[in-house]
């Protein structure tokens, strides 16, 4: 995230930093966060909440919490957009795609599709320096529910938010917890420096 940040000087980097900071922050679906329309972001107390179709539903009736600094984050985006000369509605679309060519015709943008999506974010992640075959677009909601969990938010607490429809789906993330442990503790290293010590 700390490397986007630093290209938020071109309306792309802008709109990968929005991207980025949704994904890690709130472990939403690919699918939902193409398909967040400016009229499903409202105030909510402190924070602002996104409403969002859940998986198989028909209605947004399902959303996520963002913080403050992702709703910045969102109309600076939005912003540069406006000052390249696109008419924003509340049912415009807020991560579309950004073409190459020199069309002024901004009013009829489209959004980007879930493999475009997932090609950015790997791209991003291989700037900033992981590079395993395990990772995916897919891994920053992955790690939204481990950290979660990390964080104190309870197992049920962590399948609302994540819309899981089972709680075994969100009992994945335990075990990463469990195994991220097991690394950490690590009994054969500890075996290993006594025995290096003993010989």
């Amino acid at each position: 995230i700390r490397q986007m940040k630093s290209q938020k000087h071109t309306l792309v980097g802008l709109r990968d930093y929005v991207l980025l900071l949704l994904l890690v922050h709130t472990g939403m679906r690919l699918i939902e966060i193409r398909t967040i329309r400016l009229e499903d972001i409202e105030k909510s107390g402190k924070d602002f909440i996104v409403w969002i179709r859940g998986k198989g539903r028909s209605g947004k009736d399902a959303f996520v919490v963002i913080m403050e600094d992702i709703y910045v984050a969102m109309q600076e985006y939005l912003t540069a957009r406006s000052n390249r000369g696109e008419t924003l509605e509340p049912t415009s679309l807020l991560i579309v795609a950004h073409g190459t060519n020199t069309d002024n015709n901004y009013k009829k943008k489209m959004p980007l599709s879930t493999p475009s999506i997932s090609r950015m974010i790997r791209l991003c992640m291989v700037k900033a320096g992981i590079k395993t075959k395990r990772i995916s677009a897919h891994s920053l909601r992955h790690t939204f529910g481990v950290m979660a969990i990390k964080a104190g938010a309870s197992l049920y607490e962590v399948q609302l938010a994540m819309r899981h429809s089972s709680s075994n789906t969100t009992q994945i993330y335990t075990a990463d917890i469990e195994q991220m442990k097991r690394m950490e503790a690590s009994p054969e290293n500890k075996v290993f420096d006594i025995l290096k010590n003993i010989t």
